[in-house]
């Protein structure tokens, strides 16, 4: 059994759609579960949707869901193109929908507020209305589709915008409700992204999610394998929008991959968690080259090469300077320092520190003012915002010293923020300005993967 995934960018169309069922259809003997996200763009559609409904717009509102419910009736129309029973039956599936999400916003505009709870139902109907339609048009090209809410497999906390799956819980009901389905020979479809509380409230894993959806059925499972398939031919070196010279790579270990997702490789941050502690591998692969291998993901192997892997980066970052000369040797000032970080609930990439000071990068800036305030308390702060961490990731990356000199030599006149390197060797991470980073990327690339190695 494997556990399929499509991407927003692979079920954009009705072009799209086909060509993912194709490849579901390619793999029906492999007893596929399939995920699907939601229709690129249209989870923003959603959230447009629901800050017009806190601004009491109506007008708006209606407009954003017609066009949301038309523009997946045109991609089923143009997938059929005649009218059948089982095109009926999407479309009253869609009515359904659509009913729902509008008692949402009504809801919503009538209070000029939307909670986290609420914000999560909505977000999750981009999901419902792409596994629907994926669902039925799989039934109408005669392949045996059976949608699947995804909040009868998963079951989570109750952290609305980011929950964390109760594994236990979502291995009983996958098995429940999945198990029977694949033994009838039916092909699930569920929608990525979304789960459920034990109480019964639906919350969604975050942003891009649907990657982590599929890793968590995967390891409820214990499946062969997980396919995650995007828009590119698997994991490469480098963003191929930056580097166009950027190289497949076919194998990382889980922890190479990991560090990759942490800063902004095609791979949800969470993805790896659930498979790493099944042992499942995951794929990498390409809606518009299936024939591509792709990248697989698995435990390191005894031949793991050492050195670069792979280059990534997380932009639009702050750099936080923390300075004490009475305290920062002082016992537990460095709890004081991170129990401040952990009240606002304000998560930190990377640390340096020296004898008078500690540096953090931290990605989510909206408490970043309370923070500086309550610091201020005990040392003194400094922020630079615009700010990019460039990681490069591989294993034991240092053992060969010409690596870190061939970086830094590419860097030559661009200013560092911060330079952390782990004890694993993983990941060696460099903060720059924004406005150097691209530059700084497509150097460290030439002269890790491109100019020739002298000796």
């Amino acid at each position: 059994m494997i556990v399929i995934k499509f991407g927003g960018t692979s079920v954009g169309d009705a072009d799209r759609v086909a060509n993912a069922i194709d490849i579901v259809a390619e793999r029906r003997h492999r007893k596929p579960v399939v995920i699907v996200s939601a229709l690129a763009g249209v989870t923003n559609n959603l959230v447009d949707a629901s800050e017009a409904a806190c601004r009491q717009d109506p007008k708006r509102v209606g407009e954003i869901i017609a066009a949301v419910r038309q523009r997946h009736e045109d991609v089923a129309l143009r997938l059929v193109q005649q009218k059948s029973d089982f095109l009926e039956s999407f479309i009253k599936q869609l009515d359904a929908q659509i009913a729902e999400i509008d008692t949402i916003l009504r809801g919503i505009a009538l209070l000029g507020e939307i909670t986290p709870r609420a914000r999560d139902k909505v977000m999750s109907i981009g999901e419902k209305l792409s596994s629907v339609l994926f669902a039925y048009t799989m039934m109408m090209r005669a392949l045996p589709g059976e949608h699947v809410h995804s909040e009868n497999v998963i079951r989570t906390d109750d952290r609305f915008g980011g929950a964390t799956p109760d594994m236990n819980e979502t291995r009983r009901q996958a098995q429940r409700v999945l198990l029977p389905l694949l033994e009838r020979k039916l092909i699930p479809v569920m929608g990525g992204f979304i789960g459920r509380t034990a109480a019964g409230a639906t919350t969604t894993l975050g942003r891009n999610g649907s990657d982590y959806s599929a890793a968590i059925v995967g390891a409820a499972l214990g499946a062969e394998e997980v396919q995650i398939w995007t828009d590119v031919d698997g994991l490469l070196t480098c963003d191929p929008r930056l580097v166009p010279s950027a190289r497949v790579i076919d194998r990382l270990s889980f922890d190479e991959a990991a560090e990759l997702a942490s800063f902004g490789a095609k791979l949800h941050p969470r993805t790896l968690e659930p498979a790493i502690a099944a042992n499942v591998p995951v794929r990498v692969l390409n809606t518009h080259n299936p024939a591509s291998a792709g990248t697989l993901i698995t435990h390191a192997v005894d031949n793991t090469p050492a050195g670069p892997r792979s280059i990534a980066r997380k932009k639009g970052i702050a750099v936080v300077h923390i300075t004490s000369n009475k305290m920062l040797g002082a016992h537990g000032f460095l709890a004081r320092l991170f129990d401040e970080f952990e009240q606002l609930a304000i998560s930190v990439d990377l640390i340096a520190t020296s004898e008078v000071s500690v540096s953090v990068t931290v990605d989510d800036t909206q408490n970043l003012d309370k923070l500086q305030h309550r610091l201020r308390e005990f040392a003194d702060v400094a922020v630079e915002d615009d700010q990019c961490i460039i990681a490069v990731v591989g294993t034991n990356l240092l053992a060969d010293s010409a690596v870190g000199a061939r970086i830094f030599e590419a860097l030559r006149g661009v200013k560092l923020k911060m330079i952390s390197l782990g004890r694993s060797g993983l990941n060696l991470s460099l903060v720059v300005d924004d406005a150097d980073a691209d530059q700084a990327v497509e150097s460290i690339h030439h002269a890790l993967f491109e100019a020739p190695v002298t000796v």
